[in-house]
């Protein structure tokens, strides 16, 4: 108790707190982006875990804002440099920008989407390997189901939503737009920067650019960005043979975010090839 009163009272005074969040979505490549993004001069890693999950996990946001600020450099360390939390589940979690507005005020976050289907057999594909995984925290979150056992779970109408699993959400963590609608009830839609996840590998230079940009910094060097060219981040080693069962429910989930996409399209203004 008297380390966190130590914390909460200094540590707002020289420790640095995010300039930025990278919000998500889980599966979409935020990794990638964190790592890409911290190799350019004018940004600062933080000194923690780059999932730094505050406003998500209630065990850690009952540790108070000092716990939070204590995973970012000091001020001086910091110098004018940028320090960012990049926590892919706040996207997800509809009390999650109330508690960024509350703790952090208003500041540019960056969200990055991916086609709802292939994130959703990717997030299967890793919370699946998780059997195998030498952590024991993670093994915790081992998906013992089939992937098409796991969508069948989440459409039956008698399943108990009140204690479901929210880590999985395999299908309600792809409904982009609510989520967005959610943070734009707290933020103005110029604080927040959308990402098709796609664009990475069409034109990876163009996209880290357009961060650089929205952050207000100096775009990276082009032999900077030749080198990251090269650089593949948090790439699953899993690999899982599809059965028919599984292509069966990838088919049906195509059309099932059909109108969910379209909405998000007419919501952004934007149409992405999904």
């Amino acid at each position: 108790m008297i380390k966190r009163l130590i914390k909460d009272a200094t540590y707002p005074i020289i420790k640095s707190r995010p300039d930025f969040l990278i919000i998500g979505a889980q599966k979409a490549g935020t990794t990638s982006l964190y790592n890409y993004l911290i190799q350019h001069p004018q940004i600062f890693g933080n000194t923690g875990w780059k999932e730094i999950r505050y406003f998500d996990r209630p065990e850690h946001y009952n540790l108070g804002f000092g716990w939070y600020l204590g995973n970012f450099p000091s001020k001086l360390k910091k110098g004018n440099k940028l320090t960012c939390d990049a926590s892919p589940n706040y996207l997800y979690y509809e009390f999650v920008p109330e508690r960024i507005k509350k703790d952090l005020g208003t500041l540019k976050m960056i969200a990055v989407l991916r086609e709802p289907v292939s994130r959703a057999y990717s997030a299967w594909q890793m919370f699946h390997s998780f059997s195998d995984i030498d952590n024991d925290h993670l093994k915790r979150f081992y998906d013992k189901r089939t992937f098409a056992e796991a969508i069948e779970e989440e459409f039956q109408s008698d399943f108990d939503h009140t204690n479901y699993p929210f880590r999985y959400d395999y299908v309600g963590r792809g409904k982009y737009v609510y989520q967005l609608e959610n943070y734009y009830n707290y933020f103005n839609k110029d604080n927040i920067l959308v990402l098709n996840m796609d664009w990475f590998r069409q034109d990876l230079g163009s996209v880290l650019n357009c961060v650089c940009n929205f952050l207000g910094i100096d775009e990276f060097s082009q032999e900077t960005l030749q080198a990251l060219q090269q650089k593949k981040h948090n790439k699953g080693k899993y690999e899982f043979q599809k059965t028919p069962e599984d292509e069966e429910k990838l088919d049906f989930l195509k059309s099932y975010f059909a109108p969910f996409n379209q909405k998000l399209y007419e919501f952004l203004g934007e149409r992405y090839a999904w």
